[in-house]
C-alpha cells in the first residue's frame, strides 16, 4: 500500500489545484475530503483542479469523494491528471465527461 497525501495550492486566477499521491481508498479518503473541504472553505475557488496522476489505485470510496466534491465546488471539479488505473475506473463508471477527461487518452498525456 502506498501512503496517501494531498496538497492544495491556490493559483492567482482563483483556481485551486489539489495534487494527490498514493492509494485513494476507504482509509485515505477522509484525508482527501478534509483537504478539499478546507481548501474550498478558505479559498472559495471558482474551480478546483485535481491531479490524480500520482494515485495508482482508487476504489469506490474515492469515486464517492470525487462526485461529492464536484457538487460542492461552484465551478465544478476538473481532473487534470490520472494514472492509467484511475483513468480506467473513471471510464468504467462513465465519469470521464463529468470531470472533463477525454475518452481515449490519459489526462496527464494532454
Amino acid at each position: 500500500m502506498t501512503a496517501f497525501a494531498a496538497l492544495a495550492t491556490p493559483a492567482a486566477d482563483g483556481t485551486l489545484t489539489v495534487t494527490a499521491t498514493g492509494e485513494l481508498d476507504v482509509t485515505s479518503a477522509p484525508e482527501l475530503i478534509k483537504v478539499l473541504r478546507d481548501a474550498i472553505r478558505r479559498h472559495t475557488p471558482p474551480r478546483v483542479d485535481l491531479d490524480l496522476s500520482g494515485v495508482p489505485f482508487m476504489d469506490s470510496t474515492g469515486i464517492q469523494v470525487l462526485v461529492a466534491a464536484n457538487s460542492d465546488v461552484e465551478g465544478g471539479l476538473r481532473i487534470t491528471g490520472t494514472s492509467p488505473a484511475v483513468h480506467r475506473l473513471l471510464q468504467l463508471t462513465g465519469l470521464l465527461d463529468v470531470f472533463g477527461l477525454p475518452e481515449g487518452q490519459l489526462a496527464a498525456e494532454q
